[in-house]
């Protein structure tokens, strides 16, 4: 009777202990929101998002190469499309996603274009070719940015 006695207290312990265990590593687990945005913000470390083209250049060559190849490509789109008089500047706010691809999330001002221009823009930026998306180096995730271009209809 001592010894199962005996044992049901070693049991009972053992129990005991990785129930301790078990709740010190679930506290240890909590990451205040703070730290979150904190590793979420983007560091000189990040990749930003990139084209094939422009993957060897560092800097402010790399970001020109990128800008050059959107323009080109949204040009070309453009080239033989009919759209109306307009001088106005607009800006664009595009999204690439964490696979590369482009969005236009918003046109502002958003209220002189009509839904067949704004149709055709969408459709611009959409067309571009798939970018080698930015990556979060302190998780090493593709991620998804946003980021805002000026934008005139150009009349040749």
């Amino acid at each position: 009777m001592l010894n199962l006695i005996k044992n049901n207290i070693k049991l009972f312990n053992k129990w005991l202990i990785i129930l301790i265990i078990n709740y010190s590593c679930t506290n240890n687990l909590k990451v205040s929101e703070s730290e979150i945005l904190s590793a979420s913000s983007w560091s000189k470390n990040d990749q930003l998002p990139t084209f094939e083209e422009c993957a060897d250049l560092n800097g402010n060559e790399g970001l020109l190469c990128f800008r050059n190849i959107i323009e080109t490509e949204m040009n070309e789109f453009m080239s033989d499309k009919t759209f109306p008089l307009d001088t106005t500047q607009y800006r664009l706010t595009i999204k690439i996603d964490s696979e590369g691809n482009f969005i236009l999330d918003k046109l502002s001002p958003d209220n002189k274009l009509d839904s067949e221009s704004l149709t055709m823009l969408k459709d611009a930026v959409s067309g571009i070719k798939k970018a080698l998306p930015a990556v979060k180096t302190n998780v090493g995730e593709y991620v998804e940015v946003q980021f805002n271009l000026p934008f005139r209809f150009n009349y040749e």
